[in-house]
């Protein structure tokens, strides 16, 4: 063995494996009609030995050549790969070793260094003819490079000396195709490579992407009526369409999908799925159903379709059928047991079915959404009239949950709603001696002390929150809005106020703060466009309070007990609203 290969067997366990290879991933699952001229990998003969190849020269190993090559081992391992991929390259062409020059690819590509990959390829496959690695990468790299034109002998020799990659190598034109600049050019040259080919489906595929990228519909369209005929399950050609389409217009994609659908009576669960979820993001949820529906004795035993399924029955209002499709899918192994649990207790609840929504949040015992349903099932508890226990059964939840202040803040809101203003303190101000500046739980807190008067405690949280979180719009607001309420420092209120409205132009709560601080400065006209802007926007009784004071301030009394009573007939009981009438006695 000489010095360099000596040494190579030293270094070659720290190898970078960033080399991408024409590898016929995702084949056609050809149904009877299409054959591939794919043959099995373990059919090649085993690649021969390194010592064996005669591309590798023997030579004496030099200081220098030593020291390059370590210094760019040592290159990379500190995260300079780029530079370590020069090192190699120029020691590859001052020794006229290959594998000096694969290595130096290796580094470039895990560098992201195309044009560098390109050189040490192309050195690669000029020191070592035979190596089938090389010429495979570099077409990569070539058409990555949207250079198709000048990787055509590379494809070319390579399908001539390993037929069984030409899938393989039909794969990658199509996933790069989209990089070639000369778009008819790239069509033409694969149109003809693809001919030799008729019945491969890659080879199609391979067409199929270029035609579409040229604009050549007419092919596009005769491609995949072809690809129905000779590989009718092969999904890949199809969904990468109908993602591309659907970056463009998800009407476009959802007709090509059924089109295609049509035309392949035994396509697959996945087709089936992605276009009735396609048909639910546009919102056509009858035709998702009766889609479902209309597969569900092909596909009985799907989960998936199964759940699809009672998700768009419990959208349509067909609860019976909801519950008997999620229950469905549950018997059928569904991979998400607890979101099938969690839906099931949505389900009950829409139905004011307490007891079993409770029932069923209790048995969700993991995943995102075992807070959520631990918190509804205590709500639930709650309402009952056992706030205590609800509360307490969340104190098992750091065992299970790593978000010790999303419990805590469900916790408190537990007592906020059972009317325990002072539990619910108390249970922030715990959490509040273990982190002090945890910003969540002190807008929380701030929220509460303003709701039962007390608000220079709550002014004092929310400035901490806004030192904390500058940027928080919710938190300029609230502070603003509580320092508008207590009458202390109107200008710096609305400073605080306007901030807010600047990242959020549109958001009506904040419209109705700005307005509620300038009529506090005297400034009605002006407080009356912004409540009047906040009222179209969020029909809410606060601000139907604070739009009604402006206009009674102004002499506009009809208009603004209209307000009020429209605003009473769906909250009676605010009690922004009772106040006001009850202090202006309209």
């Amino acid at each position: 063995m000489n010095a360099l290969l000596r040494l190579f067997a030293v270094i070659a366990p720290l190898a970078l494996s960033a080399c991408a290879s024409l590898q016929p991933a995702a084949p056609a699952a050809n149904a009877q009609v299409g054959k591939s001229v794919v043959a099995e990998d373990e059919d090649e003969a085993p690649a021969p030995r390194e010592e064996d190849n005669p591309a590798i020269p023997h030579q004496q190993l030099r200081a220098e050549w030593l020291y390059g090559l370590l210094a760019g081992e040592m290159a990379a391992r500190g995260g300079a790969a780029a530079q370590a991929a020069e090192t190699y390259i120029a020691l590859a062409r001052e020794t006229r070793d290959p594998r000096i020059a694969r290595r130096g690819a290796e580094f470039a590509m895990f560098a992201g260094q195309l044009k560098s990959a390109t050189a040490a390829l192309t050195l690669w496959l000029e020191l070592d003819p035979e190596a089938d690695a090389a010429r495979e990468q570099l077409i990569i790299a070539l058409l990555r490079g949207g250079k198709l034109a000048e990787s055509r002998p590379l494809i070319e020799t390579t399908l001539q000396r390993q037929p069984q990659r030409a899938a393989g190598v039909f794969v990658q034109l199509a996933r790069l195709a989209a990089l070639q600049s000369d778009k008819q050019g790239a069509e033409a040259l694969i149109s003809e490579l693809a001919a030799r080919y008729p019945e491969l489906p890659e080879a199609r595929f391979a067409l199929i992407a270029v035609a579409a990228e040229a604009g050549d519909q007419q092919t596009v369209d005769d491609e995949f009526a072809r690809l129905a005929r000779i590989a009718p399950q092969w999904d890949l050609p199809v969904l990468w369409q109908v993602d591309r389409l659907r970056r463009q217009s998800s009407t476009q994609a959802t007709a090509f999908l059924q089109q295609q659908l049509l035309s392949r009576p035994q396509s697959s669960i996945e087709l089936n799925t992605t276009y009735i979820r396609l048909l639910a993001g546009d919102k056509r949820f009858t035709e998702a159903e009766a889609h479902a529906r209309s597969i569900g004795s092909r596909f009985a035993a799907n989960g998936e379709l199964l759940y699809l399924h009672g998700l768009l029955a419990y959208q349509t209002g067909d609860f019976t059928l909801a519950r008997q499709q999620l229950l469905a899918a549950m018997r059928a192994g569904f991979n998400d047991v607890n979101t099938l649990r969690y839906t099931l207790g949505q389900l009950a609840d829409e139905q004011k079915q307490s007891a079993e929504a409770r029932r069923w949040y209790l048995e969700v015992n993991g995943g995102e959404n075992l807070l959520p349903a631990r918190v509804r099932a205590a709500q639930i508890q709650a309402a009952g009239g056992q706030w205590r226990e609800a509360i307490d059964s969340l104190n098992t939840l750091p065992q299970q949950v790593d978000e010790p202040v999303r419990i805590t803040l469900s916790q408190a809101m537990l007592a906020r709603e059972a009317r325990q203003y002072d539990v619910a303190l108390e249970i922030l101000g715990a959490a509040l001696k273990q982190t002090p500046e945890q910003a969540e739980l002190l807008y929380e807190r701030g929220l509460l002390l303003d709701q039962i008067g007390r608000s220079a405690e709550a002014e004092q949280d929310l400035r901490v929150v806004v030192r904390l979180k500058p940027d928080d719009v919710q938190a300029l607001n609230a502070l603003g809005y509580v320092m508008t309420n207590r009458g202390a420092s109107l200008p710096e209120a609305q400073g605080y106020i306007e901030r807010a409205l600047k990242a959020d132009p549109d958001n009506a709560m904040i419209l109705d703060s700005l307005g509620w601080v300038l009529f506090k400065q005297g400034q009605s006209e002006q407080a009356l466009q912004h409540l009047q802007a906040s009222y179209a926007k969020l029909r809410d009784a606060e601000v139907a309070a604070h739009l009604g004071e402006v206009l009674w301030s102004l002499g506009r009394k009809d208009e603004a007990r209209q307000v009020w009573n429209d605003a009473a007939k769906s909250a009676p009981e605010h009690p922004v609203l009772k106040e006001t009438l009850d202090r202006l006695k309209p």
